[in-house]
């Protein structure tokens, strides 16, 4: 699980983008949806006739093909299901499209290497499955405006396992490898968007992950070693932004992620680890002016053994443009990090300052830059 990363939208401010997971849904097959018998929910004694029309499509696959000595099989399947129920209500339309998909995919590889240095059989397999489902409910007032929620939810799970025994003629000497990893993650987001005529709304999203993942070998070779290792992750995003249409418009992105890692090496050693994250944005434009400040902060810990190694970093950095004219841009960042226990002062710690400044006008653009640092004291420009 690697850090979270981050999706851009279209419909936020420009300068805005960044740390929300903007546009979950609706990433369905484009075959046309074809239409269905209406269906009927019961209001009262009143029966709500509903628009139903639903589209599905299944997709599989397998093969075989050789590598060098290895004979290696895939295959996947993948089902995708599409709902849309929708009514007229006078001047209103109300629209519900629900989607869901399953996917999974298969490889194996097996072998059998006979070499002047090299007998042995291999065996391996990897796997992975995923379910999302997502529904996005709408709500239209022609000629004026609408409003729009949906949410989606995604499970993925993933294994992987490989096993190979050998033997070298030359030596005589035995080895045996074998290795297993598992890995699960969940995510959830939501939408929503009040827009009371056209060009002009409110927007907002968010989305939280977790997962983790469990990876450990064993190999004997004349000797013996082995390793267990794991990590922990999760994190969330959201965005806003307010959208007066050709006026102005204005957004805020917010993302936090944290982690932590294990990793043992047998016969004795071992190393843990954690971190931390989180990152924040303003920024609109009004007309030919457009600005954004953002901040970005990262920490974290280290421990291999005795020693302890520890770093951190936050940079702000803002921009100011007007169309064509003129644009400033300027960020700042201090950082720090050191090592424990360490008889040299520059190790224990080290404090490094830094900052840059860009003004382009009328296409004639200037810099200056500068870094200072601390344990030892350092002066450079950059």
């Amino acid at each position: 699980m690697g850090k979270h990363s981050r999706r851009k939208p279209s419909y936020l401010p420009k300068v805005a983008a960044g740390a929300a997971p903007l546009a979950l849904l609706l990433a369905g097959p484009a075959t046309s949806l074809a239409a269905q018998a209406d269906q009927a929910i019961p209001l009262g004694s009143l029966p709500l006739p509903l628009d139903h029309q639903r589209e599905g499509s299944l997709d599989r696959g397998i093969g075989a093909t050789s590598e060098g000595d290895t004979t290696v099989l895939r295959g996947f399947l993948t089902s995708t299901e599409r709902n849309v129920y929708s009514k007229d209500l006078g001047g209103a339309k109300v629209v519900a499209d629900v989607r869901r998909s399953a996917s999974e995919s298969v490889e194996t590889r097996d072998g059998v290497t006979v070499r002047p240095d090299k007998v042995g059989a291999l065996a391996a397999s990897k796997t992975a499955q995923t379910l999302t489902q997502g529904q996005r409910d709408t709500m239209k007032l022609d000629p004026h405006g609408s409003v729009v929620a949906g949410n989606e939810t995604k499970v993925e799970r993933s294994a992987a396992r490989l096993t190979e025994a050998a033997l070298d003629p030359r030596t005589g000497t035995p080895s045996f490898v074998t290795e297993d990893g598992r890995a699960l993650g969940a995510s959830e987001g939501t939408y929503h968007a009040v827009r009371p005529m056209p060009g002009f709304g409110v927007i907002t999203e968010t989305e939280q992950h977790a997962g983790g993942e469990v990876d450990r070998a064993l190999r004997l070779d004349g000797g013996f070693s082995g390793d267990l290792g794991g990590t922990l992750e999760a994190g969330r995003s959201s965005g806003h932004a307010v959208d007066l249409g050709d006026l102005a418009a204005v957004g805020t992105t917010s993302a936090q992620h944290g982690g932590g890692r294990f990793k043992g090496v047998l016969p004795l050693d071992a190393g843990t680890g954690t971190d931390f994250g989180q990152e924040h944005a303003f920024g609109g434009n009004a007309g030919p002016v457009s600005g954004l400040v953002t901040t970005d902060q990262d920490a974290g810990l280290a421990q291999h053994g005795a020693v302890l190694t520890g770093s951190g970093a936050n940079t702000i950095s803002g921009d100011l443009g007007v169309d064509e004219v003129a644009h400033v841009h300027g960020a700042t960042t201090s950082s720090i990090r050191g090592v424990l226990p360490t008889v040299d002062p520059a190790q224990a710690g080290h404090v490094t300052q830094s900052g840059t400044l860009d003004v382009t006008v009328l296409g004639k653009p200037t810099h200056t830059g500068v870094t200072t640092g601390a344990l030892p004291l350092e002066l450079r420009q950059s």
